[in-house]
């Protein structure tokens, strides 16, 4: 069963994370994730997974809190969506329309071909990713992180995609593949007029269902691999 390799899966990231003094928290209130972020340095949650701009329901999206003794260091959010037959590019020009512009014009275009054509149906966005600086030390290991949450949305919505952005540089470094992205795409739209926190640069990464599947599979049957580098210096976490 697909359900009990995730369920391997997400039990071998959560035992590791607690043994590295790592908890996660899940809520369902994205205000309350929020405003416990502001207080160790986030910004506000970006417009498309924000509560000042979505009345998200328990249904629609929660947020996983990082702490480690006993204090929030972090913190991640995911949003459901179901596309239907639309595909991302449409949701992604619909909804930015509303979201960075005066609704009058579509502020993206270019859509690339996964975005336009590939990427429908239901889909979870995963963003909001933040570490308070105090913590940005190697300590947290992304892919135990990442990789709990593929399962846990996967179990919650059963996704086609679970996809998000990832800034060029971080992706030329690796750091997607490592989170556990089996897609990464350059230049998946392109800005007119981009906001201060988006970019025409900007890699849409994503991991289709049947990759998480194959890879739940494989971990479930060989978990020493899920953290191949562990125990070398810190190569483990990250």
């Amino acid at each position: 069963m697909h359900e009990s390799n995730l369920i391997d899966l997400s039990y071998a990231c959560l035992k590791k994370l607690k043994s590295d003094g790592l908890e996660l928290e899940v809520l369902s209130d994205l205000r309350a994730f929020e405003g416990r972020m502001a207080k160790i340095g986030k910004a506000p949650n970006h417009p498309m997974i924000s509560p000042d701009w979505h009345d998200f329901s328990s249904s629609d999206a929660f947020s996983m809190i990082f702490r480690q003794g006993g204090q929030d260091i972090g913190g991640v959010a995911a949003r459901h969506l179901d596309l239907g037959d639309d595909s991302l590019a449409q949701h992604w020009a619909s909804s930015y329309m509303r979201l960075y512009s005066d609704g009058s014009s579509v502020p993206v275009g270019r859509f690339s071909t996964v975005a336009g054509r590939e990427i429908t149906g239901k889909v979870v966005y995963l963003g909001e990713l933040f570490l308070r600086k105090g913590s940005r030390n190697g300590s947290v290991c992304w892919r135990l992180i990442f990789h709990f949450l593929f399962a846990l949305c996967f179990l919650k919505w059963h996704p086609e995609w679970i996809y998000g952005f990832v800034r060029q540089p971080d992706v030329m470094s690796g750091k997607a593949s490592r989170y556990g992205f089996t897609r990464q795409y350059i230049g998946p739209q392109e800005w007119s007029h981009p906001p201060a926190t988006r970019s025409s640069n900007e890699y849409l990464v994503a991991i289709p269902r049947f990759d998480l599947l194959d890879a739940a599979s494989f971990y479930s049957r060989n978990p020493e691999y899920l953290l191949p580098q562990a125990g070398s210096g810190q190569a483990g976490k990250q």
